[in-house]
């Protein structure tokens, strides 16, 4: 067997093509049921269906040479029942089809967004939102195109098969002479396939790039105004979308390429079965009842094989967004939680970092080097440094975001990797320098931190929060709808709003980033005042670049390069030479001169 370098582009494509299946067909088979019962009875249909040519024979062999209306009477019932029949089997067929696909569509988005919750930062760092948003629609979707090909070409086969049986049985002759047409059809839907199959998958991939860089220009349209950069981002947008077309316009092409010679094909099988049946019905081997349903079979012969064809291009398509899905499902999530976890229902918030160090590869510098603290219950630590220090990096791995390479991290003397995200995590807030919002109301923002939280916790944490101050001038009041990630909002409300939501949370360990250096000296009171209410008794970790607002803290430690290289109270710090008090008289002098 050949391997690599060595393989054709074709024989890629196909093992390709297999190792997708093999991935996606797990999938499936949980609906087995459903597709079983699903073509099952669309094959029965299709064989009652078959039946109509064999009455036709009846009725020109012996109805009409007869005028016996007795059987006329009992063919024309037998003719209504099966209608009747085949109407019912349509719409159960129908029902059973659409119902595994909604049933389909429904759990597979579920678990790939089941599955993105579980995945590690580092993930989205490398992968683009708009692709995940194609992974999760378009994609999905294929995965249900995918299933309908599979259970339609089980019953195209099964009914062509049938055909093929019935041609042979009328005449056998004439019906290998129509069979042969067969290799025929598929050697011309085997060429036209490799190409569009090959455009296809290109175009799919386009319409993945595509929408990541249209959710990424949408989600920066504030910076493309500023800047007025929009005849650009639309020329680039052209730009993108003019490969596709060109893509598209190939297949629709290659397209009108594959039905041309189909027809014609098609035109050829319907004159040789006229010429052999002349012939054949001359001979008198034939009767015109039989030569007529033969060629009724002929022309139903022709469906399957017209709908097996586009089938093939289809399966490709719908195999590409299939195996990107199952892609996707495969991609393990680097942080893991152990098995049978801890599940802590109260933590006091001791922390302790012992000889913590931390790099984001194997053959990546450390960022976080030997670092070692403990943080007592209700103190407030701050984290001090230049850019690049790893203050952030030590609260993500507070947060589990990431695992330490090396060294533990515990908290209520817990290792925690050994406790349950949710049961960990939800002690725990965090108040983000530019914090997210959702779309909702003001109340639903508040409450996203507590679900069962009632009014009077809502508006008492709103209070806490200087919330209430600016919510009480809008005219709906908590039910404003604060458009995508707080648009209608100041820097300061979103804070405000970021802070009330950690209040009702109330958690044990809060951790600040940056939560007021982005704001004007009034929103930087109320927040600050909102925070300090927030602070009381839980332990603390500040990340901040404006020291002036961390003289409080009960301790500071400054990092240079993932280490500590000072710590102490902020007049001990003052007291002796070092980073700490190099940064403080720089930014004293900046604030003068400004």
């Amino acid at each position: 067997m050949k391997k690599g370098p060595d393989l054709s582009r074709e024989e890629l494509v196909a093992r390709y093509e297999k190792q997708s299946m093999d991935k996606v067909w797990p999938i499936f088979w949980q609906y087995r049921s459903l597709l079983f019962a699903a073509t099952g009875t669309m094959i029965i249909f299709n064989m009652i269906g078959l039946t109509m040519p064999w009455m036709l024979k009846i009725a020109i062999d012996r109805i009409l040479p007869n005028a016996d209306y007795v059987l006329f009477w009992i063919l024309s019932g037998s003719m209504i029942i099966i209608y009747l029949m085949r109407m019912l089997l349509r719409y159960v067929a129908s029902y059973l089809v659409d119902y595994t696909g909604i049933r389909l569509i429904v759990d597979i988005r579920q678990k790939v967004f089941r599955h993105l919750q579980s995945l590690s930062l580092k993930f989205y760092e490398e992968y683009r939102t708009g692709k995940l948003i194609s992974n999760v629609i378009s994609d999905v979707g294929l995965l249900n195109m995918l299933m309908r090909v599979i259970s339609q070409a089980g019953e195209q086969i099964f009914q062509l098969l049938l055909i093929a049986l019935l041609l042979l049985f009328l005449n056998w002759q004439m019906g290998v002479l129509v069979l042969c047409t067969i290799p025929i059809h598929y050697l011309n839907f085997r060429h036209f396939r490799k190409i569009m199959k090959n455009d296809s998958m290109m175009m799919q991939e386009k319409v993945s790039e595509i929408s990541a860089n249209l959710s990424e220009t949408l989600s920066g349209v504030k910076v493309v105004k500023s800047f007025a950069k929009e005849h650009s981002e639309n020329l680039h947008f052209f730009q993108n979308l003019r490969p596709l077309v060109d893509l598209q316009m190939r297949v629709t092409v290659d397209g009108v390429y594959l039905w041309a010679i189909f027809d014609m094909l098609t035109v050829l099988t319907y004159l040789a079965t006229i010429g052999m049946g002349i012939r054949y019905v001359q001979m008198g081997t034939v009767s015109i009842g039989e030569f007529v349903a033969f060629y009724s079979y002929v022309s139903m012969m022709l469906q399957p094989i017209n709908v097996l064809s586009g089938l093939s291009v289809t399966f490709a398509q719908g195999l590409v967004g299939a195996s990107r899905i199952v892609h996707l499902l495969n991609t393990m999530p680097e942080i893991k939680e152990a098995p049978n976890p801890l599940q802590p229902s109260k933590l006091i918030g001791n922390i302790e970092f012992k000889h913590v160090m931390f790099s984001y590869g194997k053959d990546q510098p450390p960022v976080i080097n030997d670092f070692s603290l403990t943080i007592k219950p209700g103190e407030k630590v701050a984290l001090v440094g230049p850019s690049g220090s790893g203050k952030s990096t030590i609260t993500n791995l507070l947060l589990r975001f990431y695992d330490v390479t090396s060294g533990v991290i515990k908290v209520d003397n817990l290792d925690i990797r050994k406790l349950g995200f949710e049961a960990y995590r939800k002690h725990i807030g965090v108040v983000l320098q530019e914090p997210f919002l959702f779309s909702g109301s003001i109340r639903e923002n508040i409450a996203y931190a507590k679900e069962d939280a009632t009014e009077e916790e809502i508006e008492n944490a709103a209070r806490l929060a200087n919330v209430e101050e600016f919510v009480e001038t809008l005219p709906e009041g908590y039910e404003t709808i604060i458009g995508e990630n707080g648009a209608s909002l100041s820097g300061g409300q979103k804070q405000r709003l970021a802070i009330a939501r950690a209040i009702l949370k109330n958690p044990a360990i809060l951790i600040l980033d940056e939560a007021t250096s982005a704001l004007d000296t009034v929103s930087e009171y109320l927040v600050q005042e909102a925070l300090d209410r927030l602070m009381e008794g839980k332990t603390t970790i500040i990340i901040a670049h404006r020291l002036s607002t961390i003289q409080n803290a009960d301790k500071i430690v400054v990092l240079e390069s993932g280490r500590i290289v000072q710590q102490g109270t902020h007049d001990e710090l003052m007291a002796q030479e070092g980073t700490y008090k190099e940064l403080y008289q720089t930014q004293r002098k900046m604030a003068i001169e400004h």
